[in-house]
């Protein structure tokens, strides 16, 4: 259900180096299939998905420029038509989530001067200004619950970067901190009553956080060198990497805050990317040097390599369906191992799934015949 992953995600992937190695019960690809492209807005060129309900609504942006510095707040319905959503003046705009009723929530300019607040559009793309702290200007909403409320980043006159609330009537609190400059709230539960999301200490340390419905944070990796979430399922369980010394291995975060250090070679760096309300993860690892595989864990913290090939793990559904990418070919993993490729649009080299919602449908990006990145997404009646 996360959308910070895809920085990482795609960074890594394009570094991926290939060096051959076995590792037993591995299942076999069916054939490729090949996703549906989402296109983009009249006179941009690449687009970006981050972000799919429930109900196979997309969101993300649109831009006319590499490497994407120009966006342009985008939707996608069910069947794949896009629509720009409404700025508030300024020429760039991005959605970063959309909850199970069709509210969006990003951010954009408000003028000419590039100056950045949260906004919220309605299902019919009306947009509405999101207020920052006093003496703030800058603002992003990164996540809205069922219940309208939203959580994201914003500075105040103490020129700080504070974790926000926007409550369902538009007010703005600002969260608990940990005596750092900096915290953000990436995720929140459907009911609106956790918070999840990073901040740092007064070293400058990055830890994996949580809020209560009263904004009270609790550091979930006291004592740890770093911490990095990458996604929190409905429970408040949140999943990423920490590190004690040495590499980041990957960590569960559970409901009553106990650490779950999940199953992975001890000499090598790994990390979930997101995991389901069951707890189960997806994310992956390198096993041997230069080269990551995709894994999933389960409740306990037992590690599965889904491909001896390289790759990662992207996202996880109820079913512990994982998608992903293998050999830099988006492709998915079923709740049994059996991989299916999901292939890249005609004449491209790359395609990455980064979402799949609750209803099948999957969504990511593929370079097309001319090398840009255009937003895809795989219908749930293909494989």
């Amino acid at each position: 259900m996360s959308i910070k992953r895809s920085t990482r995600v795609l960074a890594l992937a394009g570094s991926l180096a290939a060096l051959p190695f076995m590792l037993p019960g591995v299942a076999a690809a069916d054939p490729a299939i090949a996703p549906v492209d989402l296109g983009t807005l009249p006179g941009d060129l690449f687009s970006e998905v981050n972000a799919i309900n429930d109900h196979g609504v997309m969101v993300g942006s649109s831009t006319p420029l590499e490497p994407q510095i120009k966006h342009h707040a985008t939707r996608w319905d069910a069947q794949g038509r896009i629509t720009a959503l409404a700025g508030l003046g300024g020429e760039q705009s991005e959605a970063n989530d959309v909850n199970e009723h069709g509210v969006a929530v990003g951010w954009a300019h408000k003028d000419p001067a590039r100056n950045q607040t949260a906004v919220k559009w309605a299902p019919d793309g009306a947009v509405t200004a999101l207020p920052s702290l006093p003496g703030g200007d800058y603002a992003y909403a990164n996540e809205i619950s069922g219940t309208g409320v939203v959580v994201g980043t914003g500075n105040g006159a103490d020129g700080k970067a504070h974790a926000l609330r926007w409550n369902a009537d538009g007010t703005v609190v600002a969260l608990g901190d940990l005596d750092g400059d900096y915290g953000s709230a990436l995720w929140i539960t459907r009911d609106g009553r956790t918070i999840g999301g990073t901040a740092t200490d007064a070293a400058g340390r990055n830890h994996a956080v949580r809020w209560n419905s009263e904004g009270v944070i609790t550091d979930l990796s006291p004592g740890i060198a770093d911490s990095t979430p990458e996604d929190m399922n409905d429970n408040g369980v949140i999943v990423g990497s920490a590190r004690l010394s040495g590499d980041p291995k990957p960590v569960r975060w559970e409901q009553d805050g106990r650490t779950t250090w999940l199953e992975h070679p001890e000499i090598w760096p790994a990390w979930a990317s997101a995991v389901n309300d069951a707890g189960v993860a997806a994310g992956g690892g390198y096993q041997v040097f230069g080269t990551t595989n995709p894994a999933r864990w389960d409740g306990t913290g037992a590690r599965t390599t889904l491909s001896t090939e390289r790759g990662l793990g992207n996202d996880i559904d109820s079913a512990g369906t994982v998608v992903g990418l293998e050999n830099e070919i988006a492709a998915k993993w079923d709740a049994s191992g059996t991989r299916t490729v999901l292939g890249a649009l005609p004449g491209g080299t790359y395609s990455n799934a980064t979402h799949i919602a609750a209803n099948g449908v999957i969504a990511g990006i593929s370079y097309n015949e001319e090398g840009r990145s255009h937003a895809v997404y795989w219908p749930k009646t293909q494989g």
